[in-house]
């Protein structure tokens, strides 16, 4: 024990030592002082293990500070691109949607996406585990000018409506859901129908097209066709996927495949839309 402390002693002295010659060959280094280079190097030499232990025992906290950090900010940097890349997919859908409209109409340059509307943009504060049920919570409200029954989009399309209101929060029931119902319009054809959730995250049951109208796969989706709906026209809902017809009931029925993700979803806007009054 008495020979262990004194090599402890022996160490914290050399250490010192080295330390103050170190400082004294800067100071004549300083003044300039010549023949110092090769005991300066030296020196360094010397203290060259003790500044890498330092480095080492100090190292793996640095990582873990910065580790900590950086996971935050990668998944913020992550749900902005998230948001943005939806915001793109919806910009170049928007341009489709024109296009399209544009051949068929040939009255104008087509729709944007909700138009001149105001939108409230809100983040997800609560809801099942990705999503996966069949509400969740914003954090704006009334408040925020959010009433019951306005639409709730993505950067890609619908995804569903206000439910319940307070003042600095709402709820929002998916469009997947299995009593969601909404009016919607066949872009090409002009066909007006019905959408409704069946619980699946990505398809929703289309149905009451009229047998005369012409529904085919790939037709765009838009919300529409029902006089005074909550919803304003022309929101892109998703694309035909299948097509079956019911000749006997002349009636149409289809699958559509939805544009948005309704699940893991960050961020949504509602839709700042009051209805035309009946005769107004």
């Amino acid at each position: 024990m008495a020979l262990s402390t004194q090599r402890r002693g022996r160490t914290r002295f050399t250490v010192l030592l080295l330390v103050l010659t170190a400082i004294t060959l800067l100071t004549l280094d300083g003044r300039g002082f010549g023949p110092i280079g090769s005991a300066r190097s030296a020196v360094l030499s010397a203290l060259s293990p003790v500044g890498d232990a330092g480095a080492a025992i100090f190292r793996p906290i640095g990582n873990a500070w910065s580790s900590a950090f950086d996971q935050g900010d990668l998944q913020a940097e992550n749900d902005r691109l998230t948001q943005e890349n939806e915001q793109l997919q919806g910009q170049v859908l928007a341009g489709q949607i024109s296009q399209q409209q544009l051949q068929q109409l040939l009255e104008n340059e087509g729709i944007t996406f909700t138009g001149d509307l105001p939108r409230v943009h809100a983040k997800v504060v609560a809801g099942s585990v990705g999503n996966l049920g069949q509400t969740l919570e914003l954090d704006k409200g009334s408040s925020s000018n959010i009433a019951e029954g306005m639409a709730v989009v993505t950067g890609k399309g619908l995804v569903g409506k206000v439910v319940q209101v307070s003042p600095e929060r709402c709820t929002i029931e998916l469009i997947t859901r299995g009593n969601y119902q909404v009016g919607v319009t066949a872009l090409r054809s002009g066909a007006v129908g019905i959408a409704q959730g069946t619980g699946s995250p990505t398809v929703l049951s289309g149905f009451n097209f009229d047998v005369s109208q012409n529904v085919e796969v790939g037709d765009i989706i838009l919300t529409g066709g029902t006089l005074y709906s909550t919803f304003p026209p022309d929101l892109p809902v998703g694309t035909v996927a299948t097509v079956q017809t019911d000749a006997a009931a002349r009636e149409t029925k289809v699958d559509i495949s939805l544009f948005a993700r309704t699940t893991d979803l960050t961020y949504a806007d509602v839709v700042i839309y009051t209805p035309p009054k009946p005769g107004a």
